[in-house]
C-alpha cells in the first residue's frame, strides 16, 4: 500500500494492490494526479477501481485524470453523486481550482464488495460527515480507510447542510469500533491510527 498526500487540503490518497494480479484500487485521489500516476507506473500497477469515500471536492479532484489515464471504474456511494457532480462548484467556493468530474460507474452500498485480485474492500455506509460517506474494509490486511468519518483524535465536520452528528457518532460506535481494536484506520487526512487507539482516546466516543 502506498500513501500520498495530494492536494491544496492535503488528503491522504491510497493505492492498494494485489501483489500477484498487480490490479489496484486508488482511494479518493483528491488532486496531483501527475504523483499519483508516477506511483503507479512505479509498483507497475493496472487500477481497476477510482473509489470515492465521499463526494467532497477534495477528495475527488483527480477522479477524471484517473479515469481518463487507466480506463478504470470510478465508485461512489448514489447519495453523494450529487456532491461529485458539484465539485467544480465547491471547490471554487473554498477557493480551490477543481475540474468537473464525470458520472461514477458504480454505485457503492452498505454491505456491497469490490475486488481487485485478492484484495477485497467491504463498503460499510458511514453517513453523517455526508449523506453518502463510506469506510472501505480490506478484513484480511486489517485495514479501514475512513475518508472523513473518524480521523485520529477526532471525526468530520458536521456542521454543513446534509450533515448529522448523532448519524456520524452511530455510525462510528455501530459499525466501525465493533471491528476490532487492532484494525488500522487509514484517514482521508492526517495520521493513521487504529480503532483500539481511537476507543481510548478520541474525545468524541467516550
Amino acid at each position: 500500500m502506498i500513501t500520498l498526500t495530494v492536494g491544496e487540503l492535503e488528503v491522504n490518497c491510497y493505492i492498494i494492490w494485489d501483489e500477484a494480479t498487480k490490479e489496484a484500487f486508488v482511494i479518493d485521489p483528491g488532486g496531483d494526479a501527475g504523483d499519483i500516476k508516477e506511483a503507479v507506473k512505479r509498483e507497475g500497477l493496472k487500477v481497476k477501481y477510482i473509489v470515492n469515500t465521499h463526494g467532497h471536492f477534495d477528495h475527488v479532484g483527480a477522479d477524471g485524470e484517473m479515469k481518463k489515464i487507466y480506463g478504470a471504474e470510478l465508485a461512489v456511494h448514489k447519495n453523494d453523486e450529487g456532491l461529485l457532480s458539484e465539485a467544480h462548484e465547491h471547490g471554487v467556493m473554498f477557493g480551490v481550482r477543481t475540474e468537473r468530474q464525470p458520472e461514477p460507474d458504480v454505485y457503492l452500498e452498505d454491505g456491497g464488495v469490490l475486488t481487485a485480485g485478492k484484495v477485497t474492500l467491504r463498503v460499510i455506509h458511514t453517513p453523517g460527515h455526508t449523506r453518502g460517506g463510506v469506510c472501505l474494509y480490506e478484513k484480511d490486511m486489517g485495514l479501514l480507510f475512513t475518508g472523513d468519518t473518524l480521523f485520529a483524535g477526532s471525526i468530520g465536520r458536521t456542521d454543513f447542510p446534509g450533515r448529522s452528528y448523532e448519524d456520524l457518532i452511530s455510525s462510528v460506535k455501530k459499525k466501525i469500533l465493533p471491528l476490532g481494536d487492532s484494525v488500522r484506520v487509514l484517514p482521508g487526512h492526517g495520521p493513521e491510527s487504529t480503532i483500539g487507539e481511537e476507543k481510548e482516546s478520541n474525545p468524541f466516543l467516550r
